[in-house]
């Protein structure tokens, strides 16, 4: 969207803000300082950037049943990253295959700005229905690091710095048979029927077990999935397994790959499957393992099929990936934490630690390191090495 559309989208928020003001009204939100050391393989020198992000979220509650929510997000970079990384402006970018409600602000040799509204929905709660219109977040799926069931904006755990996850232009439809059960449908219009998404999920509970079954079509491909969450003993249980059309019979890929087959070479269904257990003891030791298969992933060069990956609705292009996880309370206020995430098949690896402060009221204090390991050509060689500071106020 063009800077000249941003004031007269403004005077519209502004206008309709007073004209909900006779309703109940609830606001949030953050600012954050995000200061980053970064040296990447494929790039000489060490980047240092800097990141001040805002957040306000708002939510208008007419009577019972119906609410409103406005949500935005304001951020602006500046440093090494923004002048030197290739595309990395449009990397920051999340681009809605509708409707547009985004702003460049500030475009300079190392300073980028950028504005968005993230959510913007009507909500309607009856009895048994609830009806949700417009950007929103869809987040299915039980497992803790992949999501593949999850259609609409599947979650990465790399990306630490937005909770909210990005949201999706849709129509969601929730109708309940039960306390712990329910149907759901949900659509996502594009600009032409084979980039359309549209899903059917239905949850329930048996014994120790919720259950969820879905069936979808994402790029035009066909989707059958289910997802389970429970305990085994009192360890937690998870997982999750899809199966949908050969990734060749999709929306072509946009990223081919000179001298290499693509992912979408062959006419067999993909298979991926996610499985997860988790373990917290009486001193706060947690402990968290995961694997994820994808029979479609490649054995060697997974770093070169990443985009391929996207195309193909695929979290990873490797076969095989496995994550664990340890994290301890140091005090009620500190905790330190630390995952690594490592492909078997390449041998590369990334290992994350992690410290978090909360250091006074709404005040928090995170630290986060990037450690990889690995040729470029692998799963996650080509990460650069990092380390993160980040202060937070929350009001």
């Amino acid at each position: 969207m063009s800077k000249k559309t941003l004031p007269n989208f403004l005077l519209f928020v502004l206008c309709t803000f007073s004209l909900l003001q006779a309703f109940d009204y609830e606001s949030s939100g953050y600012v954050k300082y995000l200061y980053s050391r970064t040296t990447y393989p494929f790039l000489t020198g060490t980047f240092n950037d800097q990141l001040l992000h805002a957040r306000w979220n708002q939510h208008w509650y007419f009577g019972q049943q119906w609410s409103f929510a406005l949500e935005s997000r304001w951020r602006t970079y500046y440093g090494n990253s923004v002048q030197r990384i290739p595309d990395f402006k449009n990397q920051i970018v999340h681009h809605y295959p509708l409707v547009d409600l985004g702003w460049t602000l500030v475009d300079k040799s190392e300073w980028f700005s950028y504005l968005e509204f993230d959510r913007l929905y009507l909500d309607y709660q009856g009895e048994k229905w609830e009806c949700t219109l417009g950007r929103q977040r869809i987040a299915w799926g039980t497992s803790l690091v992949w999501n593949i069931i999850d259609l609409f904006n599947p979650l990465s755990i790399l990306d630490f710095d937005y909770e909210e996850h990005p949201g999706s232009d849709a129509v969601r439809l929730q109708y309940f048979t039960g306390p712990v059960s329910h149907w759901e449908v949900a659509y996502a219009p594009a600009k032409t029927w084979k980039e359309q998404t549209a899903a059917l999920m239905w949850a329930t509970h048996t014994g120790e077990y919720d259950w969820f079954f879905l069936l979808g079509i994402k790029r035009n491909r066909r989707m059958a999935g289910l997802a389970w969450s429970g305990y085994i003993k009192d360890a937690g249980f998870r997982g999750e397994l899809k199966i949908s059309d050969a990734p060749g019979k999709g929306i072509p890929t946009t990223h081919p790959l000179p001298f290499l087959s693509p992912l979408t070479a062959n006419d067999r269904a993909n298979i991926q499957a996610v499985v997860s257990f988790d373990y917290s003891f009486s001193n706060s030791l947690y402990l968290h393992s995961e694997a994820r298969f994808n029979r479609d992933g490649v054995l060697q060069n997974a770093g070169y099929y990443q985009w391929q990956a996207a195309d193909a609705d695929m979290l990873s292009p490797a076969r095989w990936t496995l994550f664990q996880e340890v994290a301890y309370d140091l005090s009620p206020l500190v905790r330190a934490d630390v995952f690594a995430l490592y492909n078997p098949n390449d041998h590369s690896y990334v290992v994350v630690p992690s410290l978090s402060w909360n250091m006074a009221t709404n005040w928090d204090v995170y630290v986060i390191g990037f450690l990889k390991e690995g040729a470029q050509n692998t799963e996650f060689g080509a990460m650069g090495k990092a380390g993160f500071l980040r202060l937070k106020f929350s009001f």
